[in-house]
């Protein structure tokens, strides 16, 4: 038996796995993605962990020392023609020059070009197929095997999971390897799978012209249906872990365990069950897509700030991040003990379901009343109602309106003022967590604040503490601060003396501090697009000084603008570099001559501007303050906004992610200047 466990991207959980003996002879492969990534993923990039290259390489090392293989993903299942994109097909050729440095072993397709594609480059990477691609039938997976060769794998459709005589019939026919996905709760030929794959490939592709907004419609419309007709949680063609061995006589004994939504423990937790075999207990807790994961700290991901922010970018209200940490528990029930003879019993051995499952064959119906059970009322009820309303919520467009003009009302119950659901704050806590803020960009305080405050009152309530304390606040933040202040907020526990040793591992601790910092990486970043030859840069900063001219006036500042900015625009190498960034504002604010006050608004293909407060149509905004003197040299590429910040006169306010990306700009100033003031 062969293991695939998908991966979450946290070193704790090899740790647990190199603990165990059993455990390191069933694995042989871990599977994961970037968030946000070319080709995109089966799952929306706010239910992704957000990891940069480092961690990404750190994690598959430490899989490579423990002797496991690992999968990389390129199983998005639209991509539009981007596939086609030369720019693109540059970026992917890259990753896969960055995998196969890494050493690794396999690739998930779902596109049979990208498959070719990568064949093509990278003929050492061996290709799984997804089991987003549908492989269901012996002909589509001969086919599928023609593609991707002998030492491919074919993860077949999950539909087929119950179905052991075409499952026999396609193993004798094929010689790669055939992988069953185990744990998925997806409906039984549920309506919803497709197009629910392709909205989360949009929602995880890095070229999403909606940067990946994305509303998970068909999962809240899948979860009714297992909320009110109880017999499609037994109609989901999940395997229980007891009934490996009937898998593993006829052939098939490559096992995917998905997940990658979760945290170690809940992986863990899966793995040990199909590893041992054991079907002990509440399946439900092993299995993905039984019940909406309403706890913030088990999911992987944490990126509700991120999500939260473009939803008000595409015109919701803030609330929205609010709903998804809403959610009630369900404390259903499904009793592996109770279903010891489920499989050796299907009808017909499962060869039929497609065909006569809930419509004149009705054994899964028999054995929920057996297996499953929901306690009456309370919160398995609350659940139902909740699940409801969110379906209603999304079907009638709700979410674009203010919280006074929506027509259908929150079954949650008001919360008591000053708190999200009810939980009240000690005081320690309200006070850590403003001084927090101070780390993080004036711009992302209303959605850091509330996902923090969301997912604090959250978590106390699970752990069923009657107050949000500091020391619980410290754990949460640790898990949700954005990537590029995690060093930042580290350094910040010190300087309190506060013990991070109470809150992290030896391991997590070091790899955080060996992170640079905000500021840091910011400087990175320009100093890696802006490295030029020495003299010739301090040639040209000879002439920039002889160019800049006296700008006393309003209006001289203004028609130096009106040049500058027209001569920036004209730049050949200028439009490439908006496309990736736009929308964005760039507001200046000159603290000494406020009446110089400008802005510039980053367009696909332009960028325009104007005196004064911007105040246009709505974008993310990036807010630089500085004095007159400074921004001149930094107009003039005499100087840069990294220098400035350095020396304390330049202060930039935003998304750091999106400072970084705008880095390849400022060489562009210097240019721009010079042909201005010929």
């Amino acid at each position: 038996m062969r293991i695939s466990l998908a991966c979450n991207w946290k070193i704790d959980l090899l740790t647990l796995i190199e603990n165990d003996n059993h455990l390191m002879k069933t694995i042989n492969d871990f599977y994961g993605a970037s968030d946000m990534s070319f080709t995109g993923s089966g799952r929306p990039f706010f239910l992704m962990a957000k990891r940069d290259k480092a961690e990404i390489e750190k994690f598959i090392n430490k899989v490579h020392d423990l002797n496991f293989k690992f999968t990389w993903l390129w199983n998005g299942e639209c991509l539009g023609y981007y596939k086609f994109n030369s720019k693109e097909q540059t970026k992917a050729l890259y990753e896969l020059d960055w995998l196969d440095d890494l050493g690794v072993e396999y690739l998930t397709v779902t596109d049979p070009y990208l498959a070719q594609f990568a064949k093509t480059y990278h003929p050492k990477l061996k290709l799984k197929v997804s089991v987003i691609a549908e492989v269901n039938s012996l002909t589509r997976a001969l086919e599928w095997e023609e593609i991707i060769g002998t030492d491919g794998v074919l993860t077949l459709s999950i539909m087929l999971n119950r179905n052991f005589p075409l499952l026999e019939e396609i193993r004798k026919a094929v010689k790669c390897d055939i992988e069953l996905l185990t744990n998925d709760c997806c409906l039984n030929e549920c309506p919803f799978r497709f197009f629910h794959y392709t909205e989360c490939s949009h929602a995880s592709q890095t070229h999403d012209c909606l940067e990946g907004y994305y509303n998970d419609w068909a999962t809240i419309a899948c979860q009714n249906q297992k909320c009110f007709n109880q017999e499609q949680i037994v109609m989901s063609k999940w395997i229980q872990p007891a009934d490996l061995d009937k898998y593993i006589e006829i052939g098939i004994d490559y096992f995917k365990i998905s997940g990658r939504r979760y945290g170690t423990k809940w992986l863990f937790n899966a793995l040990k069950a199909y590893s041992y075999k054991n079907s002990n207990g509440n399946l439900g807790k092993i299995f993905n897509g039984y019940s909406f994961e309403s706890d913030p700290l088990i999911l992987a991901g944490n990126q509700f700030n991120e999500f939260s922010a473009r939803q008000v970018k595409m015109g919701t209200d803030t609330d929205n991040q609010s709903l998804l940490l809403s959610v009630p528990e369900f404390d259903a029930v499904l009793d592996g003990n109770k279903l010891t003879t489920f499989i050796e019993n299907m009808p017909h051995r499962g060869a039929r379901c497609v065909e006569t499952c809930g419509i004149t064959c009705f054994y899964c119906h028999s054995l929920t009343k057996i297996a499953y059970s929901q306690p009456e009322g309370g919160i398995t009820e609350s659940y139902k109602e909740y699940m409801a309303y969110l379906l209603k919520y999304l079907n009638t467009g709700d979410m674009f309106l203010s919280k006074e003009e929506r027509k259908l009302k929150s079954p949650v119950k008001s919360a008591e003022i000053g708190t999200y659901f009810g939980i009240p704050w000690d005081n320690d806590a309200k006070k850590f967590l403003k001084e927090v803020m101070d780390l993080i960009p004036r711009e992302m305080h209303e959605a850091a604040t509330k996902g923090i405050g969301f997912t604090a009152e959250r978590t106390a309530e699970k752990q069923e503490l009657k107050r949000v304390t500091k020391d619980l606040l410290i754990a949460i933040i640790i898990e949700l601060v954005p990537q590029p202040f995690k060093h930042d907020y580290i350094d910040f526990l010190i300087k309190k003396n506060i013990n991070i040793n109470q809150y992290m591992t030896g391991d997590e601790i070091e790899y955080i501090t060996s992170l640079p910092l905000s500021t840091e990486l910011i400087s990175q970043k320009v100093k890696k697009v802006g490295e030029v030859n020495k003299e010739s840069k301090l040639d040209e900063k000879q002439k920039l000084k002889e160019v800049i001219i006296k700008l006393d006036t309003k209006e001289e500042w203004e028609a130096y603008l009106m040049r500058f900015m027209k001569a920036y625009n004209e730049l050949p190498d200028l439009k490439p570099l908006l496309e990736p960034i736009a929308p964005l504002i760039f507001q200046y604010n000159i603290s000494d001559k406020p009446e110089m006050n400008y802005w510039q608004f980053v367009d696909k293909d332009k960028m325009d501007w104007g005196m004064g407060e911007y105040s246009g149509p709505d974008a993310p905004k990036i807010i630089h303050k500085t004095d007159f003197a400074t921004i001149q040299k930094v107009n003039s590429g005499e100087s840069d906004p990294i220098q400035a910040t350095m020396a304390g006169t330049y202060i930039v306010e935003g998304d750091v992610n999106k400072l970084m990306a705008c880095a390849p700009l400022l060489p562009l100033n210097a240019k721009a200047h010079e042909i201005a003031n010929k």
